[in-house]
């Protein structure tokens, strides 16, 4: 259909006319209009008359008025045989939703026009608005079928005015009354799955997809319909099998090998698209998508050294949108690739990555001791910023700055402000909780994680957080031991959950069980805080070397942790 800033082009038809017209004081001009239809009997001249309809039909229009637009010009295309000028009325008509006067102005049109193809691609747009499916079905035929045939050219533009045109159930009708009568076209059969499909009429849909297959196997798109149709029926395996069974009968066709590796990676099945993504590579050496796509599987299957080879490629390339510096700089970063990492954060200067990528720069800046530069960037950031969801992140961002520099007061002061705007934030709560429990403020980080439990009852972090602080903190292990349990089972294999559980065992003297939890917590994560707390359970135990050896690694990982440093003080002048 036609939008406002195209319906009102300058005129096809000479216009020069109307502006002489004008200046004549809009009488009658002795020209006549061209004659090209039949039974068009003393064609008027261009009249004033005819002239006025024609500019106030025109003006209207311009105005947005488009129903008297319509009116003007349905009586000018009455007056005129001028067949721009009544193809000019039909679509003012169509746009100003006048279906009838459409049909009308179209008997008129064909009558003085050979645009036969033009004047019935109208009329079906009509004739669909008017849910009239006979009428509908007979136009698009005489546009569709050539020489018996489906134009395939046609079926596009069928797709696009059904989708624009007609509700589901009229665009359903309408390909059921051409499949019937012409059963054995394959584009048809497809179009009509498609719109089966999205109706969730998957039952029909299956069986137009699966005459299409049997009657042109050649059509990569059925085999990616029918898995469409299997996975939004709940079979996403037999839909990945159809499309490999489909990609293993034509492993050329890199258009199906492209849609199946999409398919398994929407099914997070990413090895298995990895490695059609490097055939894909091979096929496509120029195509700079499948590259990108190529390093993103990369980091999701853990190749992180060929991610960042890709990424690094994309950039080299010239080819290297934000997103490829983003990952790039995550992936440096993770490396402690400082400078680097920077530098491609720094690139990214627009989109969705882009207020991410700014923070990650100022935690990198505060990691290598430039606290204020850190905390200047996220000021100027906070300026920036347009909404309360990008200033909360750049609130969160400048407190864990602060408490990185051990500036814990401060920020403290920085979740304080930012809570006065957003009370209810779960995030800032728990980044306040946090900081208040390092300045021993136990009444503010309990309450504070009790309100993150009364918004969500089952947040793991909060339940883990207030669990710990009271069996660290605290006499009330029990209670301790509750929320930690609570979090366990929402997460059971998270290794700071499992040592929050292996620390109150401890408190309560339970060693033997503390000492369970507390190794499995070690052996999924190697952590200086983990080993500072196994180690003096162990030490109680009698394990007195195994102790040492367990704090020695603990330093080699982090040998300023507050925890491990406060726990071998305590215990290097005991035997």
């Amino acid at each position: 259909m036609l939008r406002l800033n195209t319906l009102f082009p300058v005129y096809r038809f000479p216009l020069v006319f109307l502006l002489l017209a004008m200046l004549l004081g809009c009488g009658a001009i002795s020209l006549k209009e061209p004659v090209s239809g039949e039974n068009i009997a003393d064609t008027p001249e261009l009249s004033g008359e005819l002239l006025y309809q024609l500019l106030v039909g025109e003006f209207a229009g311009i105005s947005g008025q488009l129903d008297e637009s319509a009116e003007y010009y349905l009586k000018a295309a009455e007056q005129t045989s001028d067949p721009q000028v009544i193809e000019r009325a039909a679509h003012i008509a169509l746009f100003a939703k006048r279906y009838d006067d459409v049909i009308k102005i179209s008997q008129r049109w064909a009558r003085v026009s050979d645009d036969k193809a033009g004047i019935t691609r109208v009329e079906a747009i009509a004739w669909l608005q008017l849910a009239n499916i006979e009428r509908a079905t007979q136009a698009i035929e005489s546009v569709l079928i050539v020489d018996g045939q489906v134009d395939q050219t046609g079926v596009g533009w069928l797709s696009h005015i059904l989708k624009k045109e007609a509700s589901s159930d009229v665009a359903m009708q309408v390909l059921a009354a051409l499949n019937e009568r012409y059963p054995d076209q394959a584009y048809l059969l497809l179009l009509q799955a498609r719109f089966e499909s999205s109706a969730k009429n998957f039952g029909r849909a299956m069986q137009a997809i699966e005459r299409v297959i049997l009657l042109a196997p050649e059509i990569s798109d059925s085999y990616l319909i029918k898995a469409q149709i299997l996975s939004a029926n709940g079979q996403d395996a037999e839909a990945v099998q159809a499309v490999q069974t489909a990609v293993e009968k034509r492993p050329d066709d890199n258009h199906l090998r492209l849609q199946y590796a999409r398919m398994l990676v929407q099914l997070k099945h990413y090895d298995e698209a990895w490695v059609e993504f490097q055939q894909l590579r091979e096929a496509m050496p120029e195509n700079h998508n499948i590259l990108l796509s190529l390093g993103l599987l990369s980091i999701e299957t853990g190749k992180i050294d060929l991610a960042k080879e890709y990424l690094q490629t994309l950039i080299d390339e010239g080819a290297g949108d934000y997103q490829a510096h983003y990952y790039l700089g995550r992936i440096q970063q993770s490396q402690n690739e400082i400078m680097p990492a920077i530098a491609n954060f720094e690139r990214v200067l627009d989109g969705e990555y882009m207020m991410d990528a700014r923070i990650r720069t100022a935690g990198l800046y505060a990691k290598i001791g430039q606290v204020d530069e850190a905390l200047e960037r996220l000021k100027v950031l906070m300026n920036q910023s347009q909404n309360n969801t990008d200033q909360i992140r750049v609130y969160l961002a400048q407190g864990e700055v602060l408490s990185g520099a051990k500036r814990n007061r401060e920020a403290l002061e920085i979740y304080n402000a930012a809570l006065k705007g957003s009370p209810e934030n779960i995030d800032l709560l728990y980044a306040r909780a946090l900081t208040a429990e390092k300045l021993n403020m136990l009444d503010v980080t309990e309450s504070d994680l009790r309100a993150v439990l009364n918004f969500e009852p089952e947040n793991v972090n909060a339940l883990n957080a207030l669990g710990y602080t009271l069996a660290d903190k605290t006499d009330r292990l029990h209670e301790a031991k509750d929320y930690i349990l609570k979090a366990v089972a929402l997460l059971p294999d998270d290794p700071a959950i499992l040592d929050s559980l292996g620390w109150v065992y401890f408190r309560l003297g339970e060693y033997e069980s503390a000492l369970k939890w507390l190794r499995k917590a070690f052996a999924r994560l190697e952590d200086a805080e983990i080993a500072a707390h196994l180690g003096e359970t162990l030490w109680q135990t009698g394990k007195i070397d195994d102790a040492h050896k367990i704090w020695k690694r603990g330093m080699e990982l982090q040998a300023d942790n507050p925890v491990l440093l406060d726990t071998m003080k305590r215990y290097q002048n005991k035997k």
